[in-house]
């Protein structure tokens, strides 16, 4: 059952203070800070945190609408892919087209995903495929890694945490690596020279020299891009704003949290780091601290709960291997403005923290009901909430676009309609907010 919930002294909907508000985010340069980002504000947002974006594949000059993954790249798509992603991303050793009469046949099938050249110690991703587009994760730990002009690329963390528990006491142990990752989205017959290895390094003896890539933990999770088969595929409902509470009382609602704090959007529709697949495409990343409540969107039901620790063992970061291993919290929107045989919606939370779900399987939730906290759990570069939206709760599940209800704002604001978050936008449950603070970074 659900956990039982307080009411709130006082009035019911307030109208929101005007002022300036408190804004939620990581640091920002200048540019940032006054709106929306580009395409490249947002890869360095990332490359900041040890992520480092490359979307080749993203560069072809029709941007395609179906499904790349076919033989349909010409040499000319070649040449211009490679002619400005060299643009976008001039930290990159360099991008050339894979030739498959200068190898024997029988050696092809013998080319690594990721190729390691201990002459120059230069790390490669190698796509030898013909008509297979590629979404490709890799991470080098514990060294420092260089571009093109020897310049070291920043790096970011993994951690895993693991819980012992006995009779009377439980034992909480984090451990972190550094690491650095690259994210790249890779078109066929393509090999992309990623980085190379900053000289004069050891291993963690600090004696040992590090002469060979066989001396540094590298892994990677590479997988065909399942690119979504109707990017304009938009659900008419309309969610509310997950971080702006409400207790149901019999005569309305009452605000029970601030509702001056806005929540910079990481990711958005299309976006650089992960939003460019099927199962991600329309979701929406919130930059938020560990443990900041979240509610419920909908109206609707408990499907599924993962907050719990798998194995003794939650993991963070930026690492490849943690992709898959992530909390979450779906729900069904049951409300009497969706039919859900023909219009049927889900939402997820994604990245919760863990064991901090207050309903269950089965239980009913209203809008703006408190479900769990948010968290960084699995692949997360930093703490934020990751929501997306599904036609279905099927495991292979394409993502559909929703948009938040707009709320709080005076009768006849031109902007109280209903909002979509763009990347590097900062919101509330009153929609894009443009007056702010900048509250403490996480």
């Amino acid at each position: 059952m659900a956990k039982s919930k307080g009411k709130k002294k006082g009035g019911k909907n307030k109208k929101l203070s005007k002022g300036n508000v408190h804004v939620t985010s990581v640091s920002t340069n200048n540019k940032q800070q006054q709106g929306i980002w580009s395409a490249s504000d947002e890869c360095e947002h990332y490359a900041e945190l040890g992520c480092h974006i490359v979307n080749i594949a993203r560069c072809r000059p029709d941007r395609p609408a179906t499904s790349p993954s076919s033989s349909s790249y010409t040499c000319s798509d070649f040449r211009y892919m490679y002619e400005h992603a060299m643009q976008i991303y001039p930290w990159l050793i360099g991008i050339e087209r894979f030739d498959s009469s200068d190898y024997h046949p029988e050696d092809i099938d013998k080319i690594p995903d990721v190729a390691m050249d201990d002459e120059e110690m230069i790390l490669t991703l190698t796509n030898v495929t013909q008509s297979i587009t590629k979404i490709c994760y890799v991470t080098v730990y514990d060294v420092d890694v260089c571009d093109v002009d020897g310049n070291v690329l920043k790096s970011g963390v993994s951690s895993t945490t693991t819980s012992v528990k006995d009779s009377s006491t439980t034992t909480t142990t984090t451990k972190e690596r550094k690491c650095t990752t690259f994210i790249i989205l890779c078109p066929p017959q393509t090999f992309v020279h990623l980085c190379s290895l900053t000289p004069n390094q050891t291993q963690d003896d600090n004696t040992t020299p590090i002469t060979s890539w066989s001396q540094i933990d590298i892994e990677s999770d590479i997988q065909p891009w399942s690119f979504h088969p109707n990017i304009d595929d938009a659900h008419p409902y309309l969610l509310h704003f997950p971080f702006h509470g409400l207790i149901s009382e019999e005569e309305g609602s009452s605000e029970v949290v601030d509702a001056i704090t806005a929540y910079r959007c990481t990711q958005s529709c299309d976006g650089q780091l992960t939003h460019f697949f099927h199962g991600n495409y329309h979701a929406i990343d919130f930059a938020c601290p560990v443990g900041t409540p979240l509610y419920s969107p909908v109206n609707g039901v408990i499907i599924d709960v993962n907050d719990s620790i798998t194995g003794g063992k939650e993991v963070s970061g930026i690492a490849a291997s943690n992709m898959f291993q992530w909390n979450s919290i779906m729900i069904r929107v049951e409300d009497e403005s969706v039919d859900a045989t023909t219009d049927p919606l889900y939402v997820e939370f994604v990245h919760i923290q863990t064991d901090s779900c207050v309903v269950q399987v089965d239980d009913k939730v209203k809008k703006g009901q408190l479900i769990c906290r948010s968290g960084s759990v699995g692949f997360s570069p930093e703490p934020h909430l990751h929501l997306a939206a599904y036609r279905s709760n099927g495991d292979d599940a394409a993502t559909v676009c929703v948009r938040f209800d707009c709320i709080g704002r005076s009768e006849g604001d031109a902007t109280a309609e209903p909002f979509l978050p763009q990347t590097g936008g900062c919101y509330n449950q009153s929609g894009l907010v443009s007056n702010y603070k900048s509250s403490t970074n996480i």
